[in-house]
């Protein structure tokens, strides 16, 4: 599997107070979301960097939108504990936008997590013909 970096924002941190931006990363068999949170109206308070990392067997879905508002990875996941250590998420969908810039990377990280996906269906079928 390729490894993969995308810049990415965290949709309303703290009811619009404070912003979240970081990276995207995809290696060693997890999706990892690197992040740092800084207040929105001076931008001078800022929170450590924080990580959450996704095994992607721990990863339902990921897909990605393209609006008039912006363009965002939805990415769906089977524990909130993942979803907890994240200022924007509540649910077990994690939104996050991506630059215009950064469109060809954030399509080509989702068919390639798809393919990968679909590479271990496969195999899991072909063991259970065996």
């Amino acid at each position: 599997m390729d490894t993969f970096s995308i810049p990415i924002k965290l949709n309303d941190s703290f009811e619009g107070f404070a912003e979240s931006k970081g990276l995207l990363l995809l290696k060693n068999g997890a999706v990892i979301i690197q992040f740092q949170t800084k207040d929105a109206i001076l931008g001078m308070v800022k929170s450590d960097l924080k990580n959450v990392d996704i095994p992607l067997e721990n990863l339902i879905e990921i897909s990605y939108k393209k609006s008039i508002f912006g363009n965002k990875l939805i990415l769906l996941v089977d524990n909130l504990s993942f979803v907890e250590l994240l200022p924007s998420s509540d649910s077990n969908e994690i939104v996050l936008s991506i630059a215009r810039k950064d469109i060809d990377t954030a399509i080509d990280l989702v068919r390639a997590l798809k393919l990968d996906q679909s590479e271990k269906e496969y195999q899991a079928a072909l063991k259970e013909v065996d």
